[in-house]
């Protein structure tokens, strides 16, 4: 057997007091771990400092993949959120979407067509507010775009809003917004007003949880219990319990309660993402213990309002490095979903997979993609050069702001 060595040789059950995790050592086999080089090409160096987050769409509506990158800013230089259109692979074009003071603690940006006029609009969560950039007819026009503030997010009381997410929540106007608010801690949703949904008046802000999630960092949206409605998944870090949860969207998600069900326990869970992992047909639920350098996840049983008993297990342990986010996508092709992991202190990029005849309960298998000098922030997946495998692109923060850059690794498998 072949065993990663940035994994612990044993795992600390009560880091997962609810959970009932348990971990084996992964099983080997020829070709593991893959040891192919990810090359490292460069989008932009120069646009803004302190990059923050990147996501991927085709903003323009051509073929070729674009970057969204939020950048935190330093100093006298404000926060700033730019695309960065993609003309050849090793050719991106800068358009700065908005420079405002308003985005200031920028951490998480969410893309969508809010107002139905098939152009990606986004959504950033930030210190104190929920930002809406509104697209122009074309979003290469760096004048056209325009900044408002979402109604009902801003205020006293409001502190860090630390996610945000993009989805169809009462099925009635438009797409609504869903948000973790860090302090004093609350999950959110914004819906959608049924008229002038270019700015953010008129949104009617609707509390999920208010009491129960203390320093809230993530959500995802998916649907749990399989009735057509979108649901909410939320981690929140300084929970005594269900630090790991989704909520149940009931018959009308603005006026009646929503459900809450526990999914774990992982402790400090903050960054979140769902994937079927095991590949039953069920999405699951994967989330960072940043300070106990774990990467967990659960596997969704058949009734996801039913006790998640037994569905806890640990992908990954760090033995020095502090994962900061992870992504999930099938990166070699072989119908299984793999994770990457950014890390920093030291900061990392690897990818992790389940080796042939691997049990679910099993430590993945860890791969490299690359280790870097620079400080890796919230990252992305993506078919950057359109040859059918997810690139990766990362956010990187350097010593001097001068050498912050956004780049992208080519997947080699």
């Amino acid at each position: 057997m072949r065993r990663p060595v940035s994994f612990a040789m044993l795992m600390i059950l009560s880091a997962f007091p609810s959970a009932g995790m348990t971990c084996l050592v992964p099983g080997g086999g020829t070709g593991y771990p893959r040891t192919a080089d990810w090359v490292r090409r460069t989008i932009n160096t120069g646009a803004a400092v302190r990059p923050s987050f990147v996501t991927t769409a085709r903003v323009d509506g051509d073929t070729n993949l674009d970057v969204v990158a939020a950048y935190a800013g330093e100093g006298a230089s404000n926060p700033a959120v730019f695309i960065f259109f993609q003309e050849a692979v090793d050719s991106f074009t800068a358009v700065q979407v908005a420079s405002s003071a308003e985005l200031a603690g920028v951490t998480a940006l969410a893309l969508g067509d809010l107002d139905g006029d098939t152009h990606v609009d986004i959504v950033a969560a930030c210190n104190g507010q929920i930002v809406y950039l509104h697209s122009p007819a074309d979003p290469r026009n760096s004048a056209g775009w325009t900044l408002s503030v979402i109604a009902e997010s801003e205020g006293a009381g409001f502190g860090q809003w630390a996610d945000v997410a993009i989805g169809n929540i009462d099925g009635a106007n438009g797409l609504d917004i869903v948000a973790a608010l860090a302090g004093p801690g609350r999950v959110s949703w914004f819906r959608s007003p049924a008229s002038n949904i270019t700015n953010g008046t008129g949104w009617l802000r609707i509390d999920i949880d208010a009491t129960t999630r203390t320093n809230a960092a993530g959500v995802a949206l998916d649907d749990f219990n399989s009735d057509g409605k979108t649901d909410v998944i939320s981690t929140a870090v300084d929970e005594s319990s269900a630090r790991v949860a989704w909520y149940r969207n009931p018959s009308n998600p603005q006026t009646d309660a929503w459900s809450k069900f526990t999914i774990g326990n992982l402790a400090a869970a903050s960054r979140v993402i769902t994937a079927d992992l095991n590949v039953d047909g069920r999405t699951d639920v994967l989330a960072v213990n940043q300070p106990g350098r774990q990467i967990g996840w659960y596997v969704r049983p058949v009734d996801a309002t039913a006790a998640w008993t037994g569905a806890g297990f640990l992908l990954t342990q760090y033995t020095s490095a502090l994962p900061l986010d992870a992504r999930a996508a099938d990166l070699d092709g072989n119908g299984q979903p793999d994770v990457v992991v950014g890390t920093n202190t030291p900061t990392t990029l690897r990818w992790f997979m389940p080796t042939p005849g691997q049990t679910q309960t099993a430590q993945w298998l860890e791969n490299n993609i690359d280790d870097i000098n620079e400080t890796v922030q919230r990252i992305a997946l993506g078919d950057i050069d359109a040859d059918g495998r997810p690139d990766l692109v990362a956010p990187l923060r350097a010593t001097s702001t001068a050498n912050d850059a956004i780049v992208w690794f080519e997947n080699p498998e």
